[in-house]
């Protein structure tokens, strides 16, 4: 009981059987309280707690969104508790963080009970610094944007709820108690995470082909596969989508080229690639082939030959890079679109694009990692809007102006093609991004007269402000795109 103005007020939050005059009579009684121990202790109360109306809003609606959430998981969700309490409070911020650790915690229970081995092979074609993760406590060392694209990748999450968790982890860089802000959030808002992180993380469940691809992965590693089998199998593994089919051969080659890898496993991958091989990206090819070149270069002479005898098999010879700068450059374009994805981006970039620079031959881009380098480039040139700077880290503009101008026909074709990925749109509906793409595009309209490329890139331009992440869903763009080969 708090005495409010010579009255007893009772406090009570429970929404049910009360009336909104009641919370918000609950919120003042507390709040009151809170401010005077600032006041009491020298300590500023302006724009420190969430107005009383806000409060009230998500507290009314707090029990019937957090229904969707079983009994037996609600149990556990400690962090969800802290949220409740924030909310209480008036500290939206920490409450906004204590939803996100919430958020990932969850994601860390799906890949522990989908396939954790799985999961690590995938990160580390993604960022060749997870190769030695083996456990579930490992997964802490995935950063958030990370751990969100291999979710993506393998189908534990799907594009569109991939770009709705993006979206709370940029408020949770940006507007949370994680980092130092004065970006605040309504309680409209915040129920709008919450829903969003508990339907898509939280309570979310791999859909029917992501099992298949899992069934398949135990069964390689676990049980002898008659050969006359393996036709069938590769036939339908070629019905999921192109980066599930490149991002499960990676991981077969992972296991492959593992030197503790039994030979029965060997020999039904060795069954299996010839007849998944031809529906397999250039990209993985050429990656596949790029291990052989920093084998040889470690001196690790079991592995090469591992990597010698898989592209034998599938008669891919011609993919293996000799002198290891291929899988040099793809480690180092990897650490510097991780650092990209990460909070201050823009002061840690420069570091890499120095590296990567000096790792360019003279001879251009190898093959090998050409679209991951166009990628990687025109990511961090267009920026991500974050921060007090243009969005980007503006000490290693120098390098990534020189890369762009360098770029010849091959890479404005990779550039155009890009708009389909998931990652690379993924802050294009924020401001700084959105215009600086359009000027890129600008700038290769002056590069090239190929018609069929300017044409997409006259759409790019004047493509409807901050929504160039939807492009490639366009009848215009999808009409232009196939005379570009």
């Amino acid at each position: 009981m708090e005495s409010i103005d010579n009255k007893t007020t009772e406090i009570i939050l429970i929404p049910k059987d009360t009336t909104p005059k009641q919370i918000e009579s609950s919120i003042t009684a507390f709040n009151q309280p809170l401010a005077n121990l600032l006041i009491h202790i020298g300590l500023p109360t302006e724009n420190i707690l969430s107005p009383i109306e806000e409060r009230r809003k998500v507290i009314f609606s707090l029990e019937s969104t957090i229904e969707m959430l079983p009994i037996e998981e609600r149990e556990k969700s400690t962090y969800l508790s802290k949220f409740t309490v924030a909310i209480s409070v008036g500290l939206f911020d920490g409450a906004l963080n204590f939803l996100w650790n919430e958020t990932i915690k969850s994601l860390h229970r799906l890949i522990s009970n989908f396939d954790l081995q799985y999961f690590l092979n995938v990160a580390q074609t993604i960022n060749n610094k997870y190769k030695n993760l083996n456990s579930i406590e490992d997964l802490e060392a995935i950063g958030d944007h990370d751990l969100l694209e291999i979710c993506r990748r393998i189908g534990l999450v799907s594009d569109i709820n991939y770009k709705r968790l993006e979206h709370v982890n940029y408020l949770r860089n940006h507007a949370s108690a994680a980092h130092p802000n004065d970006n605040p959030i309504s309680g409209i808002e915040m129920l709008g995470l919450l829903e969003t992180c508990l339907k898509y993380a939280i309570v979310a469940k791999p859909d029917h082909s992501v099992i298949v691809l899992k069934q398949l992965f135990d069964n390689l590693r676990t049980k002898t596969i008659p050969s006359e089998d393996f036709e069938m199998i590769g036939q339908e593994l070629c019905k999921q989508t192109q980066e599930r089919k490149d991002d499960f051969f990676l991981s077969i080659f992972g296991v492959y080229s593992d030197t503790k890898t039994e030979a029965q496993v060997r020999k039904n991958i060795d069954r299996l690639t010839p007849h998944i091989w031809d529906n397999i990206t250039e990209d993985v090819k050429y990656t596949i082939g790029s291990k052989f070149g920093i084998y040889r270069k470690n001196g690790d002479v079991d592995r090469k030959d591992l990597v010698q005898k898989f592209l034998e098999t599938v008669e891919g010879q011609h993919y293996k890079d000799e002198d290891s700068l291929a899988a040099e450059l793809m480690e180092k374009l990897q650490n510097l679109k991780t650092v990209h994805f990460e909070y201050n981006n823009f002061y840690n970039e420069y570091s890499h694009a120095k590296s990567i620079e000096e790792s360019i031959p003279t001879t251009g881009i190898p093959s090998a990692i050409r679209k991951l380098f166009v990628k990687v480039v025109c990511l961090c040139y267009v920026g991500n809007g974050k921060g007090y700077k243009d969005g980007v880290d503006e000490r290693a503009m120098t390098y990534y102006n020189k890369f762009i101008e360098a770029f010849t026909l091959t890479e404005l074709k990779d550039f155009i093609n890009l708009f389909s990925d998931p990652e690379f749109i993924t802050d294009f509906n924020y401001t700084k991004p959105d215009r600086r793409l359009r000027n890129l595009a600008k700038f290769f309209k002056s590069k090239t007269k190929d018609v069929h490329i300017n044409k997409v890139l006259d759409l790019i331009i004047i493509f409807p402000s901050r929504s160039l992440q939807g492009l490639a869903s366009d009848s215009k763009y999808k009409e232009a795109i196939k005379f570009i080969k």
